[in-house]
C-alpha cells in the first residue's frame, strides 16, 4: 500500500478525533476518488497515481472557485480555497515565483531560446526539471513572460 494512502488514513482518524471538519470532510472525498481509480485501474494506486488524483481536485476547486466569484460568492470561493490548502499538504512543496522564473532563465539559456516561437520546448525542458513542484499553468505562464522578454530585448538592442 502507498505511503500516501497510509498518511491520508492517519490524517483522516486526527482530524476526527480533533473535530477538524473540513480536513476530515476533503479527507473523505479524496479517498472516496481513490478507491474509486483503484476500481476503475483493477489495482491499488501508487503515491505518483494519488497525487495525479489531489492535483485534478485541486484544479476542479480552481474552477469552482473562478465560477463561485463570478456569480458574486465569495464566501463558498473561501471555502474552496480552504480545501485547497488540505489538498496541498499531500503534494510536494511549490516552487514559488521568482525559483520557478530563475528554473526557466536556465532552460531557456540552455536551450538558446530568444522567442516565443521556442515556447514549446522550453516549457517540456521545464515540466521535466520541475516535475510536480509547479503547475503546467504557472510553468506556462513565467515561461511564455520569459521568451517575450527576451523578444522584446533582441529587437531594442
Amino acid at each position: 500500500m502507498a505511503a500516501l494512502h497510509d498518511q491520508l488514513t492517519q490524517d483522516l482518524a486526527a482530524a476526527m478525533r480533533g473535530g477538524d471538519h473540513r480536513s476530515r470532510d476533503v479527507i473523505r472525498f479524496l479517498r472516496a476518488a481513490i478507491k474509486n481509480a483503484e476500481i476503475e485501474k483493477q489495482r491499488p494506486l501508487s503515491d505518483d497515481d494519488i497525487r495525479a488524483i489531489i492535483r485534478t481536485q485541486i484544479k476542479q476547486r480552481r474552477d469552482a472557485i473562478e465560477l463561485f466569484r463570478k456569480g458574486g460568492r465569495e464566501d463558498l470561493a473561501r471555502e474552496e480555497e480552504a480545501q485547497i490548502d488540505v489538498l496541498q499538504r499531500y503534494l510536494p512543496a511549490q516552487y514559488n515565483d521568482s525559483e520557478l522564473a530563475e528554473i526557466v532563465v536556465k532552460v531557456a539559456d540552455a536551450l538558446g531560446a530568444s522567442s516565443p516561437k521556442d515556447l514549446g520546448k522550453v516549457i517540456g525542458a521545464v515540466r521535466a526539471q520541475v516535475g510536480e513542484r509547479a503547475e503546467g499553468r504557472r510553468i506556462s505562464e513565467a515561461v511564455r513572460a520569459e521568451l517575450e522578454r527576451r523578444a522584446l530585448t533582441d529587437t531594442n538592442v
